[in-house]
């Protein structure tokens, strides 16, 4: 089982035979045995403990124990768990360094490996000692998390929202509240120490004002009364931006200690559970080096080859095994860069059915006239959720979903509903391709062009096939009048419109005709249906 996982940047007085001190330091330390650095620099086979634990080490040296870079190191740490046979526990500290000069890119992994199934003694998540250790005498750098507590008031509570939507920002951020009495669940302090490296921790004191607070970041990202929120790192969907957030409330945290775990070790699992796997893909391995000794080892023989005639003939097999290696390297990220974006689009969704719950809750909680009127009001939205998952959406469906999400940015005219009302009626196939357009229209072109981005820039969110400025031909007097619609007692030209299919068919042809008003910052749609005559 992955149990902790963690990156950072590290810039030490003394360079990499630092970091190596450290772990050597460690080990010792919990082992209580002394362990030569020297030793552990130049690679370990395996070091054996009189408690049975194991340390070896790798490092990608050439044959006289000097550094080759990029230079790659891991120490591996490997014991059992008292009174839990069965049950090992691995530590590996990795580390690389491109150049003499350069920074070093350093990782922590944490796991446990079990004999069989029948290990199940409850594992308590915690943080390896040396993570500590290496930032607190290894200098970090860059954007390393959790260096200091950071207090928020009302104060600075703007340039905190700022920070929390940060597309830049890379780890999550842990909120602290006291309650009415000044008391906080943990310590910020301690809590810090925890989560060192991984997260920030936010103190927010007894005497902020948590309302002003709460006003200027939003409910979804604010905490009081003795609460713990999570907000993890901005996330790219398909629909848009997404922060995913947590929240402990002061009966959970009293549920967690009760079964005798501690707040700041739920807090740590529930970090991990989010970011142990992206940080285990950075993680600087035992086998990672092992791999970048056989490529030094290979770039080595394919030097000498070049030299000599016998060894010539092997020269295209080598750079062969070298490209191959690059190769799997580059599809593995491939994988898991996909793997990172279905992570996203799936943590929104349950966001979003989370809130649906919620609201569904509020209605349910009402007398029992006011929820029947409540659950009816909301049937035509149920209805069009269930078609558009299962990809069933009509398209005046869609168009009445995002007119109702985005009220204060989309405005659609009685012309656009009866026109989508005719394509359903002559079967129109792409409920859900519309959805998808209508969804970017809303969100990404909207927010380009309210903030002045421009049509230019703003019409990149659908590329050139899907929008058009203007027609393609010149219109007729009958072709304008189709394309003019009334709003608010004016009328509009609107040329402008986004675009699915060629065909002269109402079933598998759209066309949405749309006007941006920059003073009132709305779009007004005014047809969306079949392709207009010219």
């Amino acid at each position: 089982m992955l149990v902790y996982a963690n990156s950072f940047v590290l810039n030490p007085d003394g360079g990499p035979r630092a970091i190596i001190d450290q772990i050597a330091t460690w080990v010792g330390q919990t082992r209580r045995s002394f362990v030569d650095a020297a030793r552990l620099a130049n690679g370990i086979g395996e070091l054996r403990f009189a408690d049975g634990a194991a340390l070896s080490s790798r490092a990608t040296l050439d044959d006289e124990d000097g550094i080759v870079f990029p230079y790659h190191f891991c120490a591996r740490l490997v014991h059992g768990q008292p009174g839990v046979p069965g049950r090992r526990w691995v530590t590996e500290v990795g580390f690389r360094q491109a150049s003499d000069e350069a920074t070093l890119d350093c990782s922590v992994l944490l796991r446990t490996d079990e004999v069989s199934a029948k290990v199940t003694t409850p594992i308590q998540v915690t943080r390896p000692r040396i993570v500590q250790q290496l930032i607190e005498h290894c200098q970090p750098v860059g954007e390393t998390p959790g260096l200091v507590v950071i207090r928020v008031t009302e104060q600075n509570a703007a340039a905190f929202a700022y920070e929390i939507e940060r597309e830049g920002r890379r780890h999550p951020i842990v909120q602290i509240s006291c309650d009415r009495d000044g008391i906080y669940p943990v310590a910020p302090a301690r809590m810090r120490s925890v989560v060192m490296g991984l997260a920030q921790v936010i103190d927010i004191p007894a005497e902020a004002d948590t309302y002003e607070i709460q006003r200027i970041l939003g409910r979804q990202y604010s905490v009081f009364g003795g609460a713990i929120r999570i907000v993890f790192p901005v996330r790219r969907t398909e629909a848009g931006s997404f922060c995913k957030t947590i929240l402990l409330r002061p009966d959970q945290i009293r549920d967690v200690e009760e079964s005798g775990a501690t707040i700041e070790s739920d807090v740590l699992a529930t970090i991990t559970h989010q970011t142990n796997l992206p940080h285990s893909w950075r993680h600087i391995s035992s086998e990672m080096v092992g791999q970048a000794i056989l490529r030094s080892q290979l770039q080595k023989a394919m030097e000498e080859a070049r030299d000599s005639e016998e060894l010539a003939a092997y020269e295209s097999l080598l750079k062969e095994a070298a490209d191959q290696l690059e190769n799997k390297d580059y599809v593995i990220n491939e994988l898991r860069l996909d793997l990172e974006d279905r992570d996203a689009n799936l943590d929104q969704a349950n966001s979003t059915i989370d809130g649906l719950k919620h609201a569904l809750t509020g209605v349910a909680a009402r007398s029992d006239n006011e929820a029947d009127q409540a659950s009816e009001t909301l049937k035509p939205l149920r209805d069009t959720i269930r078609a558009i998952l299962k990809s069933e959406a009509s398209l005046e469906q869609s168009l009445r979903l995002i007119a109702g999400l985005y009220p204060n940015r989309i405005i659609v005219l009685n012309s656009a509903l009866e026109s989508a009302k005719e394509s359903d009626r002559g079967g129109f196939k792409y409920g859900n391709k519309a959805f998808d357009l209508l969804l970017k229209f809303a969100e990404d072109y909207w927010s380009a062009l309210s903030s002045g981005q421009g049509d230019q820039k703003a019409r990149k969110t659908f590329g050139q096939k899907a929008f058009a400025a203007r027609e393609a031909s010149s219109l007729s007097n009958e072709g304008k009048r189709r394309r003019t619609f009334t709003y608010h007692g004016r009328e509009f030209l609107m040329e402008k419109h986004l675009k699915h299919g060629v065909k002269d068919s109402v079933a598998e042809t759209l066309r949405i005709h749309f006007e941006w008003l920059a003073d009132e910052k709305k779009l007004v749609i005014g047809h969306c249906g079949k392709h207009l005559d010219f």
